[in-house]
């Protein structure tokens, strides 16, 4: 894969914005195997392999999942094919953001390119360099930890008047001190359960970098499944 799932969807969305007024049908815009190239093709200046073209595809039905473009059932023939981009599918555009994670990364308006670490997960497994799979468990891993910093920053946590410094942690702030900083000051109490499962996903997302970062070849299930988790703990840390 020369793209990201990413960039796929937001030159479909840039290729929707153009003369938004007008529906556009998905097949013109995959094109065809053999045939003249479709409009993502030409935006992307590349002629899709097998493998892309379907991932485009797939890409398609996310962004209708997703509300960002939506069928007109205009025509007779086809009409779930032909789609116009929705007012939240140019703001996804506008922003980069296209589901709720990015959209609460973005939110959390932190000194750190949040959303570029996110990106740089998937820039990994497609950049088909050899160490991939540690450059993807990096990126995952330092996203946590830049959420958790940017949530519950060292200053405002050392002020907090339940705060008792860690000597075995660096900074003296473990990852739970920050945990229970964010859900405190966000909700204004806390679930000690809630604590609970977000540190421990979180120590399993490090448990598994520990396991990536020590090899040279993994399956590349093994690194999605890395991925997943830690955007479910982010989710789960986020959306309280």
């Amino acid at each position: 894969m020369r793209f990201t799932r990413h960039e796929i969807a937001m030159t479909l969305l840039k290729i929707y914005s153009q003369d938004n007024e007008r529906s556009k049908n998905r097949f013109n815009v995959l094109g065809k195997p053999g045939h003249l190239g479709g409009t993502l093709e030409y935006e992307l200046k590349i002629e899709l392999t097998h493998e892309e073209r379907a991932i485009a595809g797939e890409v398609f039905l996310e962004l209708q999942t997703r509300g960002l473009l939506i069928p007109t059932y205009a025509d007779l023939m086809s009409p779930g094919d032909w789609l116009v981009i929705t007012d939240k599918g140019k703001q996804s555009l506008k922003s980069g953001a296209l589901d709720d994670l990015d959209r609460y990364l973005t939110s959390l308006n932190s000194t750190f390119d949040l959303l570029g670490m996110r990106r740089g997960v998937y820039e990994s497994m497609v950049s088909q360099n050899a160490d991939w799979q540690r450059h993807a468990a990096t990126s995952a891993r330092e996203l946590i930890t830049k959420v958790l910093h940017t949530i519950a920053p060292d200053d405002l946590v050392r002020q907090d008047s339940v705060f008792q410094p860690n000597a075995t942690s660096p900074r003296d702030i473990t990852r739970k001190d920050r945990i229970k900083y964010y859900l405190r000051t966000k909700q204004g109490s806390i679930s000690n359960r809630d604590v609970l499962i977000i540190e421990k996903a979180s120590d399993l997302v490090e448990e598994c970098y520990a396991k990536l970062a020590t090899i040279t070849h993994t399956d590349k299930k093994e690194v999605e499944n890395l991925i997943k988790l830690t955007e479910d703990t982010l989710m789960y840390l986020l959306d309280r």
